[in-house]
C-alpha cells in the first residue's frame, strides 16, 4: 500500500474519531468561555478539510498533507478548529519533501507541529491542546531507538492522553470544573484514529447515533461577559501576499481589548479568530487588506448560557410558575442603561417598568431579559437595548419568551433609548409605534466623550493615549490635550437653530471642574436647555443627546 494511501485512512480515521466524539468534546468546554462548541468546530473544521481530499487519489503524502491542511485553514472554526488547523499545517510543512511515513518524517512532522501551532498564537496558555501537541512531540523526539508505525503510535496516543490528564494541573477552570481540556481531548481522539486504521488497515466507523447533548453540562456561576467569537478569511490583496505582518495584526487586535487571539497566513489568505466587544471593529479594519471569503460572529454569552448549568438558574418549581403566569398589563417597558445612576434616572423620570443595569460593558445576558419580561408581566413588551452589543440577547430573549409579546427597538445609544421611550404611545399598535420612533431617532445626536486608554487610530482619528476623544453616533470625530477643544471644536458644531435640548450624563472621569466648564461653555455659547444628570458610568465621562 503506497505511503500516500495509508496517510489519507489515518486522516479519515481520525476525521471520523472526532466526529463520534463532537458532541462529548462540547460537554467538557471550559476554557476559554465555556460556550459548549469546541467539538462542533472541531469537527466542523475536520469536515471541510477533508471535503478537499475525499475524492481525490494522492501519490504524495507532501499533496495529501498540504491540500488537507488547505481545506482545513479555510474551514477552521473557533479556537480549537483554527489551532487544529496549524498543527495540520505544521505535519503539512514537513511532509513537503517526504516521499515515506517513516519515523523520520513523523519526528518532524510533531515538531513543526508544535513550532506551527504556537507561534499562531498571541498568548499561548498551558493546560490547553498547545501543551499536549507540544508534550507530544517532546516525548515522541525523545525516542531514539526503531519502532515500527504501529508501536510509534501507540506511543503518540499514550503520551498525548498523559498530557491530557494533566491539563487540569496547568489551568484552573479545567480543576473547579473537574475536566480536562475539550481542545486537547479532541486532539488525542483525532489521533486515536489514525492509531486505528495503523492497526486494523481500515478507518473508524462513523456512528449512526451520537451522544446527546442538550446542554446545562456544567455547573458554574457565569459573570464574566465574553463578547462575540469573531472570525473572518481575508482573500489578501496581491501587493500585501506574503508582505503583510502577522503581528501588526494581532497587536492591534490586543489594542482593541480582544482576547484568544488567532490569526495566520496560508498564501493568500489571512485567517483570523478572536474574542471581542465590537466585532464591527475587528471587521473594519480586516476589510483594508482585501475581500472576506468568510465571516462568522456569535455571542458567546448565549452560548455559554445553554452550554452552563448556571448556579443562579431558576429552579424546576420557578420555571413551572412561569408558565402559569397571568399577563395583569396590556404594554410595558424595559430599557438596559449602563450604571446606577443611569438607572435611577431612567425608572424615576422617565417611568421605564424595567431598568437593566448592564454595567461598563453593556452585555446583559438573555436571561437577564426574559427575567425583566417576567416581572413586567405584560402582553406587550417593548425592549429599549441602547447598544449594539445588546441587540443579538434581546432578540434571542424574543425568540424565546413564549407568553408576551416582545418587541425590540433597535437603539443603540442611551440617548437613543430616552428619544426612543417618549415617543412610544401605548394606544398605538407596535406597527405605529415602530413607524413613529424611526422618525424620531432620525432626530437625535448621541456624543460620547471620554479619555483614551492608549495610541490608535480609530476612524481615521489619530489619537494619544489620555487625550480626550469625542465621538457621535459612534464614530470617532475628533481627539484632543484640552477638554474645552473638544466642547469649542465639535460639540458647538452639533448644536444649532434647531436644536431644542441637551441631556448629559456625568460619568465617574468627570471632574467638577470638566462639567462646571461645560456648563460655562453652553451658557456662554449657546441659547440652549440643557439637563445635567449624575450618570455615575464608567469609561464616558461625558454621554450627551442632542435633539
Amino acid at each position: 500500500m503506497k505511503d500516500a494511501k495509508i496517510l489519507k485512512g489515518m486522516i479519515t480515521s481520525g476525521v471520523n474519531c472526532i466526529y463520534n466524539n463532537y458532541p462529548h468534546i462540547d460537554k467538557l468546554n471550559v476554557f476559554p468561555v465555556p460556550d459548549g462548541d469546541t467539538g462542533t468546530n472541531m469537527n466542523l473544521t475536520c469536515s471541510n478539510g477533508f471535503g478537499e481530499i475525499e475524492k481525490t487519489e494522492f501519490d504524495k503524502i507532501g499533496d495529501l498533507m498540504s491540500k488537507f491542511s488547505r481545506g482545513l485553514i479555510m474551514g477552521a472554526r473557533g479556537n480549537s478548529g483554527v489551532i487544529f488547523s496549524q498543527i495540520i499545517k505544521g505535519f503539512s510543512n514537513a511532509m513537503k519533501e517526504k516521499e515515506n511515513l517513516n519515523l523520520e518524517t513523523w519526528k518532524l512532522a510533531f515538531t513543526k507541529a508544535k513550532e506551527v501551532a504556537y507561534a499562531a498564537v498571541m498568548k499561548p496558555v498551558e493546560g490547553t491542546i498547545l501543551t499536549v501537541i507540544r508534550e507530544t512531540s517532546d516525548f515522541i523526539n525523545s525516542i531514539v531507538e526503531e519502532i515500527d508505525q504501529l508501536t510509534f503510535w501507540n506511543k503518540v496516543v499514550e503520551a498525548s492522553t498523559v498530557s491530557l490528564n494533566n491539563t487540569p494541573e496547568l489551568l484552573a477552570p479545567l480543576k473547579e470544573v473537574g475536566v480536562v481540556d475539550s481542545g486537547g481531548y479532541g486532539l488525542v481522539k483525532f489521533f486515536e484514529g489514525m492509531q486505528y486504521f495503523i492497526k486494523n488497515s481500515k478507518p473508524i466507523t462513523r456512528l449512526k447515533k451520537l451522544e446527546e447533548n442538550t446542554g446545562g453540562n456544567i455547573q458554574l456561576a457565569i459573570e464574566d461577559e465574553f463578547g462575540y467569537c469573531t472570525e473572518a478569511i481575508v482573500m489578501l490583496n496581491e501587493e500585501l501576499i506574503d508582505k503583510l505582518k502577522i503581528d501588526t495584526v494581532r497587536s492591534t487586535f490586543e489594542q482593541y481589548g480582544n482576547t484568544s487571539i488567532v490569526a495566520v497566513m496560508d498564501g493568500d489568505i489571512l485567517k483570523v479568530h478572536t474574542h471581542a466587544l465590537i466585532p464591527g471593529q475587528v471587521l473594519t479594519y480586516l476589510q483594508q487588506f482585501g475581500e472576506f471569503k468568510t465571516i462568522k460572529v456569535e455571542n458567546m454569552n448565549i452560548q455559554a448560557e445553554k452550554h452552563v448549568l448556571d448556579e443562579n438558574d431558576v429552579s424546576e418549581a420557578q420555571k413551572a410558575a412561569q408558565k402559569q403566569r397571568t399577563l395583569l398589563n396590556d404594554v410595558a417597558t424595559i430599557s438596559v442603561v449602563r450604571s446606577k445612576g443611569m438607572v435611577d434616572y431612567f425608572k424615576n423620570e422617565l417611568s421605564i417598568d424595567f431598568v437593566i443595569d448592564g454595567g461598563p460593558k453593556m452585555n446583559p445576558s438573555t436571561n437577564d431579559f426574559l427575567k425583566a419580561i417576567e416581572k413586567v408581566n405584560a402582553k406587550t413588551v417593548y425592549i429599549f437595548p441602547n447598544d449594539s452589543n445588546v441587540l443579538l440577547a434581546a432578540k434571542q430573549a424574543k425568540d424565546l419568551e413564549k407568553m408576551s409579546k416582545v418587541v425590540v427597538i433597535e437603539t443603540k445609544t442611551i440617548p437613543q433609548g430616552i428619544t426612543a421611550y417618549l415617543n412610544l404611545d401605548s394606544d398605538e399598535s407596535i406597527k405605529k409605534n415602530e413607524t413613529n420612533i424611526s422618525k424620531a431617532l432620525k432626530n437625535v445626536i448621541s456624543v460620547a466623550i471620554n479619555k483614551a486608554a492608549r495610541d490608535a487610530t480609530i476612524d481615521g482619528v489619530k489619537i494619544k493615549e489620555n487625550e480626550w476623544m469625542m465621538s457621535v453616533d459612534r464614530k470617532v470625530v475628533i481627539s484632543a490635550k484640552i477638554l474645552q477643544e473638544i466642547f469649542s471644536r465639535a460639540l458647538s458644531k452639533l448644536i444649532s437653530s434647531k436644536t431644542e435640548i441637551l441631556t448629559i450624563f456625568t460619568g465617574t472621569d468627570a471632574s467638577f471642574k470638566d462639567v462646571s466648564d461645560l456648563r460655562k461653555h453652553l451658557d456662554e455659547n449657546h441659547d440652549i436647555e440643557y439637563e445635567v444628570i449624575d450618570g455615575g458610568q464608567e469609561v464616558y465621562a461625558f454621554i450627551i443627546g442632542i435633539e
